[in-house]
């Protein structure tokens, strides 16, 4: 049920236009500047985004405007995790073997879990309660599991990535909020 649903929408998603990527990520965007878990932020981790995610970019260079340290994952394959590495730059990433811009490999800094006070997270497909389905790998549920506890987690998504309900598996960690192009939607009290 999963991998249809996550295959639905990402086909929606791929769909898009590059303009209309760019005006709904901008809206998203500035829905997440305007939020005071982001304004309070000084340790932030964001995806580096890749095809027709929201763009990342735009958010990564505010964060850093305003003085705010940027951490980005590097996916080590083998044991199927993310490592948490300090952003230094865009001219110091490079393509992975998936096309998903990571630190070059002489730029790795690993950094310490314990600094992150919000968290910008990718997905395929979201629920309202902050379920979350992934691209079916596993990285970032064992990430989040491994994060201090009040961590606030952020999913960045376009209105049609929700769907009614997602039965999340045991592992799965839930978002604290999820912002689209429409609305900020905090997923639990």
């Amino acid at each position: 049920m999963k991998n249809v649903t996550r295959k639905e929408i990402l086909s929606l998603r791929n769909s898009m236009s590059i303009e209309e990527v760019a005006s709904r990520s901008e809206e998203i965007k500035n829905k997440l500047i305007s939020t005071p878990m982001y304004a309070e932020a000084k340790h932030i981790f964001s995806f580096l985004s890749f095809n027709k995610e929201v763009l990342t970019k735009p958010i990564i260079d505010d964060c850093l405007q305003k003085g705010k340290k940027v951490y980005i994952p590097l996916c080590n394959m083998e044991i199927r995790e993310v490592v948490l590495c300090s952003f230094d730059g865009w001219n110091k990433l490079r393509p992975n073997r998936m096309g998903i811009l990571e630190p070059a490999k002489d730029s790795i800094r690993i950094a310490d879990r314990k600094v992150l006070d919000l968290a910008i997270v990718p997905g395929a497909v979201f629920d309202k309660a902050g379920n979350r389905i992934g691209y079916g790998g596993g990285y970032y549920d064992k990430f989040f599991s491994s994060l201090k506890k009040n961590i606030v987690k952020i999913a960045v998504c376009y209105s049609f990535q929700l769907v009614d309900h997602i039965a999340p598996d045991p592992h799965d960690v839930p978002m604290d909020y999820i912002i689209t192009e429409k609305e900020i939607i905090r997923c639990h009290e």
